[in-house]
């Protein structure tokens, strides 16, 4: 079965739903949602990058 995904403004996205639902029914719609995860030294890493801090704080905090 053909889909397609496609991603909408938070301030709309409701109008759109119900547009596409009552176009194509509920049973042809569905709502999907996608997470990552990410490892301790990896948050510590883009955490340390966020803020500004220097690489040898982001070194220090992953020992």
């Amino acid at each position: 079965m053909p889909d397609f995904d496609i991603d909408f403004c938070m301030e709309k996205r409701d109008k759109v739903i119900e547009y596409v639902s009552s176009k194509y029914g509920k049973d042809a719609v569905s709502q999907i949602v996608t997470f990552g995860t990410m490892a301790a030294r990896g948050v510590v890493r883009d955490v340390t990058r966020a803020l500004g801090k220097p690489i040898v704080l982001e070194i220090e905090s992953l020992k």
